[in-house]
């Protein structure tokens, strides 16, 4: 049981600095005319997106060759998803014409865009792709892990489809400059998901876990350094469906990652981190929402300054969260059934 435990806060762990780096890297966006903001900004992305696909499949299972099985894994994995997406993007998108004082024709038709997703999606709604293609990531591993028998069938279809991702990058389709929900994003974010469902597996046996993450490390060092020498230029942003060195692209994610999840292992351990679990409990939230709260600055006659906004997109999903808790508890025990009894 206290393995459980610890596996599960690593895991809230890792997915808490994942969002707050997702926030960071959209906060700073703005500032990128500043070559040390750039360089972040960059080195961010290297790893950010990735890791949360890598987490999505911890813990995946093949499903049985029957309708049932597709429809309990619709209606578990996917279902809720989907909802929230249309959900949180109407509400976003009505709020976006009152703040943002946009015309209902601009208004009207971005119901459409939410529909079509990914890369239309822009200012309240542009973290909106991760959910498409998240989502239909997780149907492609699934099918891949279920149906095809052999691991190494499954790891030559997922690097397959990752070189066709490199080779076609920002493909049109039926003369539209964008896939519908990003969907060729789904070559390159398999081979990511796949490795963190074998991945999983193996973290438990991993030994010298501290002279592997001084590894990484350095590693990570030299990446930087060279990025910053500008011996390299190499960027990985999944939305655009833009990166410029395949062989980075596959390995550096998977790297970077696995020294976020060795530093989230060894913050479990140490109980004052523990605050971290609630903002990696809450994610989906936090990815929906930080990028309407960075006009709240302005809104409010603040500084719109890069930290400020950040600590807006973090702090207030938290916030609202704890007291829409806090109000469910009062109503569910003081409900009027309960005074009724008494």
């Amino acid at each position: 049981m206290a393995t459980t435990k610890r596996r599960i806060t690593w895991v809230d762990i890792a997915k808490a600095l994942g969002i707050i780096a997702v926030v960071f890297g959209h906060a700073i966006d703005s500032e990128r005319d500043i070559r040390s903001f750039d360089l972040v900004y960059d080195a961010i992305y290297w790893w950010h997106m990735p890791l949360f696909f890598i987490i999505g499949g911890f813990f995946l299972k093949p499903i049985s060759h029957s309708w049932e099985a597709v429809r309990q894994f619709w209606a578990r994995r996917c279902k809720p998803l989907v909802v929230s997406y249309f959900l949180m993007g109407s509400l976003l998108i009505v709020l976006s014409h009152f703040v943002r004082n946009q015309d209902w024709s601009y208004t009207a038709f971005y119901f459409v865009r939410l529909l079509y997703g990914g890369r239309t999606l822009n200012h309240y709604l542009s973290i909106f792709w991760f959910i498409n293609v998240y989502i239909l990531t997780l149907i492609v591993v699934v099918l891949l892990i279920s149906y095809v028998r052999s691991v190494v069938l499954q790891w030559v279809i997922s690097l397959m489809m990752f070189a066709m991702g490199t080779i076609h990058q920002q493909p049109a389709f039926l003369g539209h400059p964008y896939f519908p929900w990003d969907a060729q994003d789904v070559l390159l974010t398999t081979t990511y998901m796949l490795a963190g469902y074998y991945g999983f597996r193996l973290l438990h046996s991993l030994s010298h876990k501290y002279l592997l993450l001084l590894a990484i490390g350095v590693f990570s060092m030299f990446l930087i350094h060279d990025q910053l020498t500008q011996k390299i230029n190499f960027t990985l942003y999944l939305k655009s469906d833009s990166l410029n060195h395949t062989g980075l692209a596959l390995i550096a994610p998977l790297i970077l990652c696995l020294g976020v999840i060795l530093i989230s292992q060894i913050m479990s351990e140490l109980k004052w981190f523990h605050w971290l679990v609630l903002w990696g409990q809450h994610t989906v939230l936090i990815m929906f929402w930080h990028r309407a709260l960075f006009d709240l600055p302005e809104l409010l006659g603040l500084p719109d300054h890069w930290l400020l906004k950040c600590l807006m997109g973090l702090f207030i999903p938290i916030l609202v969260m704890m007291v829409w808790k806090q109000f469910r508890h009062f109503l569910i025990h003081h409900s009027p059934k309960q005074f009724a009894s008494s």
